[in-house]
């Protein structure tokens, strides 16, 4: 996804003028990007869903004895998985302002460049970091985090984020 996002801003800014072959790996860009963040996104949940604890961030953050909403509610639980949250509302709205068209072509290099730092913070803190000692049952989410409000106000507050985005491109 680094390598895309980052890849399509460079395309961009070199050639945003030049329409013709640009605006196709443009798109390419954006929609390959979008696809391996979901895939990430996908697989972080997978690995929370399966009780995979040999991960850091799934056993610090899930339990097998968790409820449905609060293992949905692991995958933003840590930094780790709030910035790959971030980063997945990001391309998802990358993909939808391209397709309608919202957006010249420096405008859309500076949506994947920012796209870009937002994977770059997340590859400093990687969510699939291997665990140290691989347990039975993970730590499960903080008790203070157990709330219904849980599952709804992260995913609201990153989307108000990764939408802060639009504008500033």
């Amino acid at each position: 996804g680094l390598f895309v996002s980052l890849s399509g801003s460079i395309i961009l800014f070199c050639g945003a003028d030049k329409k013709a072959p640009f605006d196709k790996l443009i798109k390419i860009a954006v929609l390959i990007s979008a696809v391996a963040v979901s895939f990430s996104s996908a697989y972080l949940m997978y690995l929370i869903f399966s009780n995979n604890f040999e991960f850091e961030y799934v056993a610090s953050y899930s339990s097998t004895d968790l409820p449905f909403i609060y293992k949905v509610s692991a995958f933003w639980a840590g930094q780790q998985g709030s910035f790959l949250l971030w980063i997945l509302i990001h391309a998802l709205a990358g993909v939808v302002l391209y397709k309608n068209n919202s957006f010249s072509g420096k405008g859309l290099g500076v949506y994947l460049l920012v796209e870009s730092l937002l994977i770059i913070m997340t590859l400093g803190k990687s969510p699939f970091e291997p665990a140290e000692v691989v347990g039975v049952d993970g730590i499960g989410l903080n008790p203070l985090l157990q709330d219904p409000w849980m599952a709804i106000h992260p995913p609201v507050v990153f989307i108000g984020y990764a939408l802060l985005a639009v504008p500033f491109s």
